[in-house]
C-alpha cells in the first residue's frame, strides 16, 4: 500500500525529523516565488578528463545566495577527502574545476565517491556521488572513469543499466551453469570489459562467499533536454539579458530519474586473479591485480520485498511587465509539472502541475511498502517564456520553472545462506531550489535513520 502526504515547502517551513515521529508529514500553504531559496550551486556533472575528476558547477542567477569563496571537495568511498580547490563563484555562470589526485586507488578505497560545493564555514551547498570504473583499450590495459551517481548503503554494488540488463541476461540464459563472469559479460558486450572489472572486484570483495549468497545492486538513470545530468531537476530561467533590446524566448525541458534496487544471488565457485594495467595521470601504467571469478546463479533461493519513498518539488513564478498606469501586460509565464512513479506503471502515485503567472508552488511525498519491485521514477517538464519591447523604463518580464525530487528505495532480503546484509539501501535527489537539506532529511526520516 501506499501514503501520500503533502510536505511544508522548506523555503516556507523546516522538515523536521519529529514531524515524521508523529505519524505524518506538515501540511503547509503553497510556495510564493518571494519567499523562495535558490539553490547556491548546483553540479551539473561530473567526468574524468585526461586523468582527473573535473565538475561542472552552475551557480546561482541572482549574487545575494552565493558567498564570496567556496571550497569543492572529492570524497573517496570511506569518506575520507581526497582533494580539493577553492573557487570564486560568479552569479548565472558555469565553472568547471579539475581536482588533482581527486580518485586514487579506488579499488582499495571504494568504487562509488562523492563531490562536495561548500562554504569555507563548512556549510555544503551541493552534494553529488559519482561512481568511478574503468574503460579498456583491450584486455590488459584501463584507465579510470566516472560518471555521476546516486547514494546507496555501503554494501550495495553501483551497476550501469547496460551491465545490470546483462548481468540478468546471464542469468536466464546460463540458469545454474557455472560461467566465467567477465569473460560472458565482455563476450556479449565488449564495451562493459572494463566496468565488469570494477564490478567483479568489488563484488568478490564485498560480495558472496561460498555457497548461495545475496547481494545488492543499484542502477540510476538520468535524463533531459536541458543539457545537463540532473534528470528530472531543472531550472528554466526565461528573462531579457539587455535592458534596450527586443527579445523573447520560450524555454522548454523534459527530463527523468530512475532509482533501482535489485537483490542477486550467486556461488562462488573459484575465482582467477589477474594483472591489468590501470593508467595514472602523467601517462603512468600501475599494474592492479584484478579478480576474474567465476560463478554460478542460485537464483528463487533468496527474495526480496521493497519499501519506496518519493518526493516531487516544484515551483512556478512568472512577473510580467507593470506599465504607468497599470493594468499589468501579460508577457511572461511558466509551467511545472512532475510526477512519480513505481517501477513501469504508467499510473503515479503523485501527479503536480502548476502554473504561473500567478506564483504557484507544490511539494508532496508519498511512500509505498512491501512492494516486488525496487525501482521508482520521476518525470518532470517545465515551461518558461517572457516577451520583451526593449523599453528600459519597462524592464521586467520573466518566467522562471524549477524542479527536484527525491527518490529512496529500501530492500529486505530473505537468504538462506545469509549474504552481505539482509538490508540495502539506494537513493537520489536533485535539486535547483534551496532545498538540499530537507530533501536529504526526507530520506533519512524514511530510513529511520
Amino acid at each position: 500500500m501506499h501514503r501520500r502526504s503533502p510536505l511544508a515547502p522548506s523555503w516556507l517551513r523546516a522538515l523536521t525529523l519529529s514531524s515524521f515521529a508523529m505519524g505524518g508529514l506538515l501540511v503547509a500553504a503553497p510556495a510564493h516565488a518571494a519567499e523562495s531559496d535558490e539553490a547556491p550551486a548546483t553540479i551539473v556533472d561530473v567526468s574524468m578528463q585526461d586523468g582527473e575528476l573535473t565538475a561542472r558547477i552552475r551557480w546561482a542567477a541572482e549574487s545575494k545566495s552565493l558567498p564570496e569563496e567556496v571550497e569543492v571537495l572529492s570524497y573517496d568511498g570511506t569518506d575520507k577527502p581526497t582533494a580539493g580547490e577553492r573557487v570564486t563563484p560568479k552569479a548565472g555562470e558555469e565553472l568547471e574545476v579539475k581536482l588533482s589526485g581527486a580518485v586514487q586507488e579506488p579499488w582499495e578505497t571504494g568504487w562509488a565517491q562523492r563531490l562536495v560545493v561548500r562554504e569555507a564555514e563548512g556549510r555544503e551547498l551541493a552534494s553529488q556521488p559519482y561512481d568511478v570504473s574503468l574503460a579498456c583499450e583491450d584486455e590488459k590495459t584501463c584507465q579510470l572513469t566516472a560518471a555521476p551517481g546516486i547514494s546507496a548503503s555501503r554494501e550495495v554494488l553501483h551497476v550501469s543499466n547496460a551491465l545490470q540488463k546483462t548481468l540478468d541476461t546471464l542469468e536466464k540464459e546460463l540458469g545454474e551453469k557455472e560461467f566465467d563472469l567477465v569473460h560472458e559479460v565482455a563476450r556479449r558486450e565488449p564495451a562493459l570489459f572494463g566496468e565488469v572489472l570494477s564490478y567483479a572486484q568489488g563484488l568478490t570483495r564485498y560480495g558472496p562467499a561460498e555457497g548461495c549468497r545475496c547481494s545488492w545492486e543499484t542502477s540510476h538513470a538520468r535524463s533531459n533536454t536541458s543539457g545537463t545530468s540532473l534528470g528530472a531537476a531543472h531550472d528554466l530561467y526565461a528573462r531579457p539579458l539587455r535592458m534596450t533590446q527586443a527579445s523573447n524566448a520560450r524555454l522548454s525541458t523534459q527530463g527523468s530519474s530512475r532509482v533501482t534496487l535489485t537483490l542477486r544471488c550467486t556461488s562462488l565457485i573459484s575465482i582467477l586473479n589477474q594483472h591489468i594495467g590501470i593508467r595514472q595521470p602523467g601517462g603512468l601504467v600501475k599494474p592492479v591485480l584484478m579478480p576474474q571469478p567465476v560463478y554460478s546463479t542460485c537464483a528463487g533461493t533468496c527474495s526480496g520485498r521493497f519499501s519506496h519513498f518519493g518526493r516531487i518539488t516544484g515551483l512556478a513564478t512568472a512577473q510580467s511587465t507593470t506599465p504607468f498606469p497599470p493594468p499589468t501586460i501579460l508577457n511572461a509565464t511558466a509551467r511545472e509539472q512532475s510526477r512519480y512513479h513505481l517501477g513501469n506503471s504508467l499510473s503515479p502515485l503523485l501527479n503536480e502541475t502548476r502554473y504561473a503567472p500567478a506564483d504557484s508552488g507544490f511539494d508532496v511525498s508519498t511512500t509505498a511498502d512491501n512492494m516486488g519491485s525496487g525501482s521508482g521514477y520521476v518525470q518532470t517538464s517545465g515551461e518558461a517564456f517572457y516577451a520583451y519591447n526593449g523599453n528600459a523604463a519597462t524592464w521586467q518580464p520573466r518566467g522562471r520553472a524549477q524542479g527536484g525530487y527525491a527518490i529512496a528505495v529500501q530492500g529486505i532480503a530473505v537468504c538462506p545462506g545469509g549474504g552481505l546484509n539482509p538490508l540495502g539501501r539506494a537513493w537520489d535527489t536533485a535539486t535547483t531550489l534551496g532545498n538540499q537539506t530537507s530533501l536529504t532529511q526526507s530520506i533519512n526520516a524514511f530510513f529511520g535513520l
